[in-house]
């Protein structure tokens, strides 16, 4: 009789000792690796995906690790990596902007890969200025040139990602309302992580530069002019936060709709990847998004989770690209912005 007790309570905390995945749960004790778009471990990207594999590691019963690899690395390891669950992909946007821009070719598409879980959102992209630049806004950076014909401004920013899409919106605008002489004047400073755009900035190598708001955050906070800065725009408005959005300040698209961009996160995974492993992502995902552990991690850093599981990922993220498609068509080339 004791022996049948004993048993039983041992099996009792086995039960409890089970993930957060129902059923058989395919990543228990695997080794993860969680390949991100970025070399920076100071920007979102890592930030979010070191985040969301801490919690989600301890609902899959896995080891997750973040490699920060950079965009061109990450996504061919979703076109050569074995979908046994051993390399998944964390990252935003540039997913596909990158693609869309034709900084990289079409076997880099959505189409080639599956597509996981919603992990997360970032309203912040923001933009930032050294402290003493003579504009305080984005849209008071046309009236300064307006007012200084020999004047340009010099904004970094990185091909075919997230800020490329910031900026085509933002020059269109200018082009569109001021002309384009005041237009040519605001030039590209081609950027990369987010370490190499804060130097370009303190090395007034740039004038504007393009981040994540909590990346940036710390240098607004400073006393050396040398690399303060001030947030002169976010790409779309984040609560609690009083940094005005392109929308809030007028900074619209061509047919004077309003534009607003939050970056979304999501898992990305090679082809032919197994159902069983997309499902357990999916259900420790969601038990990932519940836990207020997790959400208050996210809201110390000004992200939010934003669960869907990959089937509803999926269908918003193909719609979002889409949407994206006629602005990217009739931007100029960056090659022709370029300082």
């Amino acid at each position: 009789m004791k022996f049948r007790k004993a048993l039983l309570a041992l099996l009792v905390l086995v039960l409890l000792a089970v993930p957060a995945v129902a059923g058989a749960n395919p990543f228990a004790g695997m080794n993860v690796r969680v390949v991100i778009g970025s070399t920076s471990t100071a920007g979102d990207s890592y930030l979010i995906a070191e985040t969301v594999s801490r919690h989600l590691a301890k609902a899959l019963g896995a080891n997750m690790k973040v490699d920060a690899v950079g965009a061109a690395v990450a996504l061919d390891a979703m076109q050569t990596s074995r979908p046994d669950g051993k390399t998944i992909m964390m990252f935003h946007d540039m997913t596909y902007l990158g693609v869309s821009f034709k900084a990289y070719d079409d076997i880099y598409k959505l189409e080639n890969m599956e597509v996981g879980p919603r992990v997360a959102q970032n309203p912040g992209a923001a933009w930032a200025a050294y402290l003493d630049a003579p504009y305080n806004t984005m849209a008071e950076i046309p009236e300064y040139l307006k007012a200084n014909p020999e004047a340009k401004v010099r904004m970094a920013c990185e091909a075919g990602g997230v800020s490329h899409i910031g900026f085509i919106a933002f020059w269109e605008w200018v082009e569109s309302k001021y002309g384009k002489d005041v237009a040519d004047r605001i030039v590209v400073i081609v950027g990369g992580s987010t370490s190499d755009k804060i130097q370009l900035l303190i090395d007034r190598n740039a004038d504007v530069i393009f981040a994540d708001y909590t990346s940036l955050l710390d240098y607004t906070k400073v006393g050396d002019k040398k690399i303060a800065m001030k947030f002169v725009g976010l790409l779309d408005n984040v609560e609690g936060i009083d940094v005005p959005s392109y929308a809030d300040q007028g900074i619209t698209l061509a047919d004077g709709s309003e534009f607003r961009f939050s970056k979304d996160f999501l898992i990305y995974l090679p082809k032919n990847f197994p159902a069983d492993m997309v499902k357990a992502l999916d259900e420790g995902m969601k038990a990932v998004s519940e836990d207020p552990q997790f959400k208050a991690d996210m809201a110390k850093m000004s992200y939010r989770g934003g669960y869907l599981d990959s089937a509803a990922a999926k269908k918003f993220i193909y719609q979002k690209r889409d949407s994206l498609q006629g602005l990217i068509d009739s931007a100029p080339s960056l090659d022709d912005l370029v300082m």
